[in-house]
């Protein structure tokens, strides 16, 4: 009974041209089970796929059972290799994107360096603003002194008050207001007058509080022409570097950077060995055009009138490059010690030539 019913199914499909399915085919549709996502993600890998099965499937029907059997082979591999077409396609994608994210964080971490950088200079400016402010502020009177004391007040007001010109000067350099350093040079040309007075008291409040007023125009002119906090402070750094690395010892003052010059004259002019280092420092002003020169001789002994030795180094700067209506000079004399006028031993240290570049920071 059974024999005879199987025989009429194969008659039957016989009859009517099918076949019992092929296990491979199977196969290859389970290795298709593709996604939309797949599809979208490499369709030319996944399209060619789709040729072969249909290839393997026709031949199939067309009894062609060993060239299906290799065409669904072949079509299996191929949706393996659709598959890793889409995966790589998908970390491509995500890397893109990733990298995309990085750059926009990366900016943002940069924009916060910045605007951390100019919050921290706005933070020293403001404390160099409220200490000026403090020293404004108008000092108890100063009590009477001895002889002696009295004797040392006054050359401290003295160099008091050749720092306020200094700074002044820097500040003119920087294009401070004409009207208000014409003021303060006003007063301290009668501050000096008052300090030749030996018999009067010495004025070294009025000295201080001058220099604080200079020290405040120099400020506010570097605010005004100071077009970036950060690209001046590069620049500074810059310029400190070179100096180092040339051996010149550079410092800082409150004008800028400073190269300080011992044994620079011989007579009136440069020595030998001083007037080459001038010229290199020429150059170094020649790389650095934005900058100005503020060239200051300081003495250990006084010396005649109408000496003006800062002349001559002026132009050696101008020699090396500099541009000279970008230098300004000052003879301090002896206004300005480092070291003790009366002790013999270390006097002659106060003998020395300030090359500054006045920075905007």
């Amino acid at each position: 009974m059974k024999r005879a019913l199987l025989a009429g199914l194969v008659t039957l499909a016989a009859c009517i041209g099918a076949r019992p399915p092929l296990p491979l085919l199977a196969d290859v549709d389970r290795a298709r089970g593709v996604t939309s996502q797949e599809s979208a993600l490499a369709p030319e890998a996944f399209a060619e796929a789709d040729a072969i099965r249909a290839r393997a499937s026709a031949d199939y029907q067309a009894g062609e059972d060993v060239s299906a059997s290799l065409e669904a082979e072949q079509a299996i591999a191929a949706y393996q290799r659709a598959r890793m077409v889409a995966r790589r396609a998908r970390a491509t994608t995500e890397l893109t994107h990733a990298e995309g994210e990085l750059a926009t964080k990366t900016d943002e971490l940069r924009s916060l360096e910045d605007a951390r950088r100019a919050a921290d200079r706005d933070g020293e400016e403001l404390v160099k603003r409220v200490a000026i402010a403090r020293e404004m502020r108008a000092p108890a009177p100063s009590g009477p002194a001895d002889a002696k004391r009295e004797v040392a007040r006054r050359q401290a007001a003295r160099a008091l008050s050749t720092q306020a010109r200094l700074l002044c000067g820097a500040a003119k350099l920087l294009g401070a207001p004409a009207h208000d350093l014409d003021d303060a040079a006003q007063k301290l040309d009668d501050l000096d007058k008052r300090l030749e007075q030996t018999q009067k008291a010495v004025p070294i409040d009025t000295a201080a509080a001058l220099r604080t007023t200079c020290l405040s125009l120099l400020t506010q002119a570097r605010h005004a022409a100071r077009t970036s906090a950060s690209s001046a402070t590069t620049a500074t750094d810059v310029l400190f570097s070179e100096l180092s690395a040339a051996g010149l010892s550079p410092t800082r003052d409150e004008r800028g950077v400073v190269v300080t010059l011992h044994d620079a004259f011989q007579g009136r002019a440069l020595a030998p060995a001083a007037a080459p280092k001038v010229e290199s420092l020429g150059r170094v002003a020649a790389a650095h055009a934005d900058l100005a020169v503020q060239v200051v001789v300081h003495d250990a002994f006084p010396q005649p009138a109408g000496d003006d030795r800062a002349k001559s180094a002026a132009a050696a700067l101008a020699k090396g490059g500099a541009k000279p209506d970008r230098i300004a000079t000052f003879m301090a004399g002896t206004r300005a010690p480092i070291a003790d006028p009366n002790d013999p031993r270390v006097r002659t240290r106060n003998a020395r030539l300030e090359i500054v570049f006045v920075t905007q920071n």
